[in-house]
């Protein structure tokens, strides 16, 4: 029984967690926005990195088994990704496989036409 018990998805307050993959391209982003922080704002590194480590965080929230609509902007919608919103302004683009989801790619809303 206990090797059934490990194929079992994670459970955790009654939800079927998901694995959250996170490309290099957006982690590269999220790095290139920390350090535009610190040297164009002037941001303490701590600042910077709470608020890099708040995406990171946010990010993996998206384990849970919800799922958000299909972005509506014509680049990502064409590769069939959906888009979740951080802080009112963060896009990020994912997609959904077989157990999980792969976060492809991230951008400003101000960046991103329809």
């Amino acid at each position: 029984m206990p090797f059934l018990m490990n194929l079992m998805p994670e459970l955790k307050n009654g939800l079927i967690m998901r694995d959250v993959h996170i490309s290099g391209k957006v982690f590269d982003k999220i790095y290139e926005l920390e350090s535009y922080l610190k040297v164009e704002l002037k941001f303490s590194k701590e600042a910077a990195r709470k608020r890099s480590d708040r995406m990171r965080v946010f990010l993996k929230s998206l384990s849970n088994s919800g799922d958000y609509a299909l972005c509506r902007f014509k680049q990502w919608r064409a590769l069939g990704y959906r888009c979740v919103v951080f802080e009112k302004n963060w896009i990020f683009a994912y997609e959904i496989y077989d157990g999980g989801v792969i976060v492809r790619d991230m951008a400003h809303a101000t960046t991103l036409a329809e």
